[in-house]
């Protein structure tokens, strides 16, 4: 796999858009070099939860949009493997795949070995416990309510005795995160923050702070189970993270984030602190690049200005990902 395509190489000349017979569709600039950071493929929690498309068709679909790569994850396994099978089937070096993996206790939870083994087979990224946090636990999050109880009944009580959380007894951040914060310093990973609760995230912000580790991502604050108020996710950007915005959360039912709240914080942080993804986890939803060019459409018309989108799409997601 190799390094993303720099947007000024001409992808929009290549693929002025999708076409079908007797039409063809635009494409979105702001996508050009874009690279999404939060994408679910099949299967994830199990095979009878079903996503949009198969993960060749949601590459392919995300390449022809003009991206120039997704970051693939799994709430259960690693996703190095897939990551390059899928690599060789698209055959497109323009685009990458970078892997990941999400430390929820069926693997282990919160393992420094785990994260080396992972970076040597080529991970990118390391994403905190989400479902298998204390937190997330603790607040019956989404994934576990809508999905995984429905299909491994038994997640409860597992977790009752096995969700993980990164701070110890006293409060402190536990040494074992704090490794792993070396290891990805050291391996040149992204951590993502995942499902931890508000305090967990502040404190994992500052020891990576303090070692000079600059890869961090503030996951989702607005989703429920974070639910971080303005002031908090401010002093977690000045700390030195990341903050990323899903757009599946302005799209649910019951949408809990407003796409007015996700153009307030840009403009609150700057678009040099804020990452947008997609993290798409429902088979309803449009396909990820779609998702992705809805939001643009949205922001957009909010006043969003170029320079921004580019921040928000390419800019800043390279930034992370750069090797």
């Amino acid at each position: 796999m190799s390094d993303p395509q720099s947007p000024e190489q001409g992808r929009t000349a290549d693929r002025p858009g999708i076409s079908w017979p007797g039409s063809t569709v635009r494409a979105e600039p702001a996508l050009v070099g874009a690279v999404d950071m939060h994408v679910h493929g099949y299967p994830d929690v199990g095979l009878e939860w079903r996503q949009r498309t198969d993960d060749l068709t949601l590459v392919r679909s995300a390449r022809d949009a003009g991206m120039a790569g997704i970051v693939l994850k799994s709430h259960f396994w690693p996703t190095m493997d897939r990551a390059l099978i899928l690599a060789s089937a698209l055959d497109d070096p323009s685009f990458t795949i970078h892997s990941s993996i999400t430390l929820n206790p069926l693997i282990g939870g919160i393992q420094p070995t785990t994260v080396e083994a992972a970076a040597a087979h080529g991970a990118k990224v390391v994403f905190m416990p989400t479902w298998g946090s204390v937190n997330d636990h603790a607040h019956g999050g989404v994934v576990r309510r809508q999905v995984i109880d429905k299909i491994l009944p038994a997640m409860g009580k597992y977790l009752d005795r096995s969700a993980v959380t990164i701070l110890d007894s006293s409060g402190g951040v536990r040494p074992e995160a704090r490794e792993v914060l070396h290891v990805a310093k050291e391996r040149r990973l992204v951590v993502s923050t995942g499902h931890l609760s508000t305090a967990e995230s502040v404190k994992l912000v500052e020891a990576a702070a303090d070692i000079g580790h600059d890869r961090m991502l503030f996951a989702h604050p607005f989703s429920p189970s974070i639910n971080a108020s303005a002031t908090l996710i401010e002093d977690v950007a000045a700390a030195g993270a990341m903050v990323e915005m899903t757009a599946v959360l302005t799209m649910m039912p019951h949408a809990p984030v407003h796409i007015e709240d996700v153009y307030d914080l840009v403009q609150r942080l700057g678009s040099k602190h804020v990452v947008i993804s997609s993290d798409v986890f429902f088979d309803w939803l449009p396909p990820h690049a779609e998702m992705l060019r809805m939001i643009i459409g949205q922001l957009r018309a909010l006043g969003t200005t170029d320079e921004e989108l580019r921040n928000l799409f390419v800019e800043n997601p390279r930034r992370l990902l750069a090797p």
